[in-house]
């Protein structure tokens, strides 16, 4: 997942915060590698921290033979309609239900005849309460859902553990800074610069269709987001 470039600028902000003292945060710990030249000392840093989602985005769908192109669509009709009144009945909104794929096809047998047509249609639905996840899933399966192309958790803030993970990596930095200052017998300074070189979001966890038993469990889990920093001292 890429980040959108307004939250660069927000991880931007925050690390230039932190520079000023404005205060730390708690965050996870960190790796660095260094380089001084010209009374300059430069760190590279990696913070983490730890988020638990709080929505889920489940891509789902039908798919449906016929052997008219009329009635393969008929049939998928029916099984969306079916579909999409089973999620809503589960408490997901309208609003978070977006078609996201619909495609007919025309079906071929081993010797190169038409043999009928395939209806297929995928619904992306967001729910924002992840304890009827399963119930969601258990549900659209039952209505006639025979894709299940995937899950994704995340979070409705999409900065969430972003503050956290720069402010680890900066004090990483430091900490870092001091003991090659003092192996190198120089104090350290200032702060010269900082730059934000990475940023890693919580990926999509993988599901398939084959764990839609009766009861779905899905465990939420936390998610790591990591950003790395780079940062000059001064040092005389």
């Amino acid at each position: 997942m890429s980040w959108p470039r307004w939250s660069e600028a927000v991880l931007a902000l925050v690390v230039l915060c932190v520079v000023l003292g404005i205060g730390f945060l708690a965050g996870g710990g960190a790796r660095s590698a260094s380089g001084v030249s010209q009374g300059q000392l430069t760190v590279t840093s990696t913070g983490t921290s730890w988020v638990q989602p709080d929505e889920a985005q489940i891509n789902l769908g039908a798919q449906e033979t016929a052997q008219t192109a009329p009635a393969a669509l008929q049939k998928l009709s029916a099984v969306a309609a079916s579909l999409l009144r089973a999620v809503g009945k589960d408490g997901v909104q309208a609003a978070d239900v977006q078609t996201s794929n619909l495609n007919l096809s025309q079906n071929y047998g081993p010797n190169g005849q038409l043999q009928g047509y395939q209806a297929q249609e995928q619904f992306t639905v967001t729910t924002r309460d992840l304890a009827r996840l399963g119930a969601v899933v258990t549900a659209a399966t039952a209505a006639g859902a025979n894709q299940l192309n995937g899950l994704q958790l995340t979070t409705a803030d999409p900065n969430a553990g972003q503050q956290q993970a720069v402010q680890a990596a900066i004090k990483a930095a430091k900490r870092q800074a001091l003991a090659e200052a003092k192996e190198l017998g120089v104090t350290l300074g200032g702060v010269r610069s900082v730059r934000l070189t990475s940023t890693q979001a919580p990926q999509p966890i993988a599901f398939s269709l084959a764990r839609a038993a009766a009861s779905t469990p899905i465990a939420t889990g936390n998610q790591q987001v990591q950003v790395s920093v780079q940062v000059t001292y001064s040092y005389r």
